[in-house]
């Protein structure tokens, strides 16, 4: 299975990230206040956010970088991740955003463009987010997803079914 190396829409576009994009990445994710919330909270440093970029570029489906169309500039980065044929999910996450685009529609957009390609492969996508990651948590529920686990001291898992997804999309259009 994979995944094109480009998804678009009318504000914003995720693109797959090569080794070269290191430091157009980093740029933008070296920003403190990005992780305050994640359980690695001081992924801002560089060495720390080199293993996160180069566990994304090993992954087998890449890392994308999330830009806005209009400023054509980077803005954050996400990826899908483990997928588990029998029990039809995929992963999506490691996402994160600049500020900017906190409170704006950009994460639901970034999302849309992700889920409806997951959707066409798997009836499920989990997403791992930090168990304190309060501003993640709340931007996945409004997309439909459901609290999966919450037995994990870090992390808590949700997850959103295909048909809840169909609706709420179908809802918002």
């Amino acid at each position: 299975m994979t995944f094109k190396h480009k998804y678009e829409n009318y504000n914003y576009y995720i693109k797959k990230l090569e080794i070269s994009d290191f430091n157009l990445l980093y740029n933008v994710g070296k920003n403190p206040l990005i992780w305050e919330q994640h359980p690695e909270h001081d992924r801002w440093k560089e060495e720390k956010f080199k293993i996160y970029f180069d566990k994304g570029i090993k992954n087998i489906f890449g890392i994308y970088g999330v830009f806005d169309t209009k400023k054509d500039k980077i803005i954050g980065s996400s990826r899908f991740y483990e997928h588990n044929k029998n029990s039809s999910y995929i992963k999506v996450g490691y996402t994160f955003l600049i500020p900017e685009y906190w409170g704006t529609s950009a994460n639901y957009q970034l999302k849309l463009l992700m889920l409806n390609e997951a959707f066409k492969i798997v009836d499920n996508v989990r997403f791992d987010i930090g168990k304190t990651n309060f501003r993640s948590r709340r931007a996945i529920e409004k997309l439909g997803a459901t609290l999966l686990f919450d037995n994990q001291e870090v992390n808590v898992v949700y997850e959103l079914k295909k048909n809840v997804f169909l609706l709420i999309k179908n809802k918002n259009q």
